[in-house]
């Protein structure tokens, strides 16, 4: 399996983003549904199932992010007019990837409103546009912090099933990790130990 289908996105700041986003495409709230003085926070994870066995997946996972953090600037710039006056744009951008996702899915054999739905909210481009988009709207900035594979030494024990030999690449929508109240790692091992169970597939 390569990297690219071994790695996942996803939030972990503010702890109730999935139902803010759900309630956002189901027309039950208005954007923008995180307010500015709250803290958004965004991971990728590379490596999920598997870990990064070597340098090839070390570079792969690095590429990735460098793509991803160029996509994410793109999306920000190009979305920094959006105002109250023509918020109905970002509905729009949204509208038409969930009519994506609905001719993804039509013949997979997992075509049941509540999978869709599911699929929906944790979709990496919707995830992405929330996160760009809300930076954008209240004229944010934002800083990416990439973590080599974790080694064991590095890890709590009840981490190792979780993030032993993963690479992580966590943002914030603020400046620099010193605007932060907290280390930048701690908010998502914490997210990760509350939402984990039995493993990645438990989580994610």
């Amino acid at each position: 399996m390569t990297i690219v289908s071994d790695s996942y996105m996803g939030f972990f700041l503010p702890g109730n983003i999935y139902e803010r986003l759900s309630k956002f495409l189901d027309g039950d709230l208005d954007f923008p549904f995180v307010n500015q003085d709250e803290i958004l926070g965004i991971f990728f994870l590379f490596g999920k199932d598997f870990g990064v066995k070597n340098d090839l997946d070390v570079l792969s996972a690095k590429d990735i992010t460098r793509k991803t953090i160029d996509q994410l600037k793109r999306e920000i710039f190009l979305s920094k007019n959006i105002g109250p006056s023509n918020i109905e744009l970002i509905k729009e951008n949204y509208q038409r990837r969930i009519l994506q996702i609905y001719v993804e899915m039509q013949n997979s054999p997992a075509f049941e409103e509540r999978e869709i739905n599911k699929r929906i909210s944790r979709d990496p481009t919707l995830l992405m546009y929330c996160y760009a988009h809300h930076i954008s709207y209240h004229r944010q900035k934002c800083f990416f912090e990439i973590y080599d594979p974790f080694k064991r030494d590095q890890l709590d024990k009840k981490l190792h099933n979780l993030l032993l030999n993963r690479m992580v690449m966590l943002s914030y929508n603020v400046e620099k990790s010193a605007n932060l109240p907290y280390n930048t790692l701690h908010p998502f091992v914490d997210w990760i130990i509350q939402n984990n169970t039995s493993g990645f597939r438990s989580v994610f």
